[in-house]
């Protein structure tokens, strides 16, 4: 538990990452994240909710220790492991801070790094059409730099909206029991 409130630092992680060699690598956005103690605590105490008379059964009928958990356990665990999926997803589409250390070439870096950009970007080059005595300036007035920002907050929104009905039964499902 005392992984879920502390942890080493940037320095640590960035040496840690570098040594792993995921640096320009797309596993620097699954190892590190993909199993977390808050995601451990949730699938144990789903599968502790399990009535264990499924289990007895079925090994009463000859299933052995993997043919109970392929069979019985896995499918049964659906529900928390697309939970955990989508917190996985969710996590990981929000963060853009593994680009920014990470990755140097182009081709590895996430959406949401290359809208960060274009929003920094995009207050210097309004500010620079404006300046401009051209008939551009008069189209930069008309985008403040609080548009830009909605148009970029919709756009990172948008994908996880369209995601989260598919989801959300599976959702609903898996915290339900672990409660």
């Amino acid at each position: 538990m005392v992984t879920m409130y502390f942890s080493a630092g940037l320095i640590p992680w960035y040496i840690t990452m570098h040594n792993l060699h995921l640096t320009n690598n797309y596993l620097a956005y699954i190892l590190p994240t993909i199993i977390t103690p808050f995601n451990i605590i949730l699938v144990k105490t789903f599968v502790e909710a399990i009535p264990p008379s499924l289990e007895e059964s079925a090994s009463m009928d000859g299933a052995g220790y993997m043919r109970v958990f392929w069979n019985i356990i896995v499918p049964l665990t659906t529900p928390i492991l697309a939970t955990i999926t989508f917190f996985f997803a969710v996590n990981q589409w929000n963060s853009f801070i593994d680009t920014a250390f990470l990755m140097t070439d182009t081709k590895y870096f996430t959406l949401q790094f290359l809208l960060w950009r274009y929003l920094n970007e995009s207050s210097s080059l309004a500010a620079l059409i404006r300046n401009s005595p051209d008939m551009a300036a008069s189209v930069a007035n008309m985008q403040t730099p609080t548009s830009v920002r909605m148009t970029v907050t919709m756009i990172v929104v948008l994908p996880i909206l369209i995601v989260y009905p598919f989801f959300q039964r599976f959702f609903v499902k898996g915290i339900d029991r672990c409660g």
